[in-house]
């Protein structure tokens, strides 16, 4: 039996379709515990509407313990871990089974699908920059070296034997990362693209947050160095970022060039043309899609967010090099 372990907090404008994809996913070996972390809308009275087991918060935990808490009711032998905000097609429950029951899977986990759960215009950047940085990263159905609690499963007495989820996480954070880092140093992870689903991103500010937090916790944590040094986070997006910060750099240096050059002005205009260019060339796969599929107005767009949240990677980075302290040491 499947156990899925579902943490809401203030979902409730999605709640439904999550709850709808999984109980009509053609699948009926499971259990859904969902834990509702101290939400303030009408998320409980959504979850009522179904047969799943319900645990409420009597003070908000985060994600890592409340899972944690999920995790020791479970009765499956398999743990899948969900968020809220996602929907799962058809069939991808039972593939989860058929991979850990057939297969003998320990851990494993799915695809984020075009469209995301709400089609906003940050949504499908966030995923023309997610299958760039899979298909870089080497990413296909096979073994990999990463995991995500977004959609994963694991075996139930392998979770437990690391004692779940991280509860010094607080948030949204790592604490996936660290986990998978964990699985990592003794079994393999196995990715299949078969298994899609769909994801919210509902505000731009949410995503520059999530990069600027999760790289400052990537850079002063101790504690997942398998995961940084062999996870799917490859030198393609690396350089991107690196990219990103150079341009912003030469951007400054410009402004003061102009002013105490002015002779120079063309040579420092075209300095940064040229680094713009090294940048459209080195994401030119992401942005030769983006251009078929959606046109330039959009493929702008994405330039932009692209270049916007790679600065907000490299200062969080920079940030969490700075502190090395901390909750992320784990």
């Amino acid at each position: 039996m499947l156990s899925l372990i579902s943490v809401n907090y203030n979902k409730e404008s999605v709640l439904q379709d999550f709850f709808d994809s999984i109980y009509s996913n053609g699948f009926d070996d499971f259990e859904l515990i969902f834990i509702d972390d101290c939400s303030t809308d009408g998320s409980v009275n959504i979850a009522r509407n179904y047969p799943c087991i319900i645990i409420r918060n009597e003070h908000n935990i985060g994600p890592a313990a409340s899972r944690n808490i999920g995790s020791k009711i479970a009765k499956g032998s398999v743990l899948v871990f969900t968020d809220t905000d996602i929907t799962i097609d058809p069939g991808g429950l039972a593939l989860i089974n058929k991979h850990f029951t057939q297969n003998k899977a320990k851990a494993m986990f799915g695809k984020l699908a075009f469209p995301p759960l709400r089609n906003t215009r940050i949504g499908r950047f966030w995923l023309y920059d997610e299958e760039e940085a899979c298909h870089y990263g080497g990413v296909r159905t096979g073994m990999v070296n990463c995991w995500s609690s977004t959609l994963g499963a694991i075996d139930r007495e392998l979770f437990l034997s690391f004692g779940g989820f991280n509860e010094l996480f607080k948030g949204a954070d790592i604490e996936d990362h660290e986990l998978a880092a964990k699985i990592l140093e003794h079994h393999q992870v196995y990715y299949d693209e078969k298994l899609t689903f769909h994801h919210c991103y509902p505000s731009t500010w949410l995503v520059i947050k999530k990069m600027f937090t999760r790289s400052k916790m990537f850079a002063g944590s101790k504690s997942i160095k398998v995961y940084r040094d062999k996870s799917w986070f490859s030198s393609h997006r690396n350089a991107g970022f690196l990219l990103s910060a150079v341009i912003t750099f030469a951007v400054i240096f410009s402004a003061i060039g102009l002013f105490f050059f002015p002779a120079k002005a063309s040579v420092i205009a075209l300095s940064l043309v040229a680094l713009v260019l090294i940048k459209v060339i080195h994401h030119r796969r992401m942005l030769r899609t983006v251009l078929g599929q959606e046109g330039f107005a959009f493929a702008a767009y994405v330039f932009f967010m692209q270049y916007l949240t790679s600065n907000s990677a490299i200062a969080g980075f920079a940030s969490g090099l700075l502190s090395r302290k901390g909750h992320t040491d784990g």
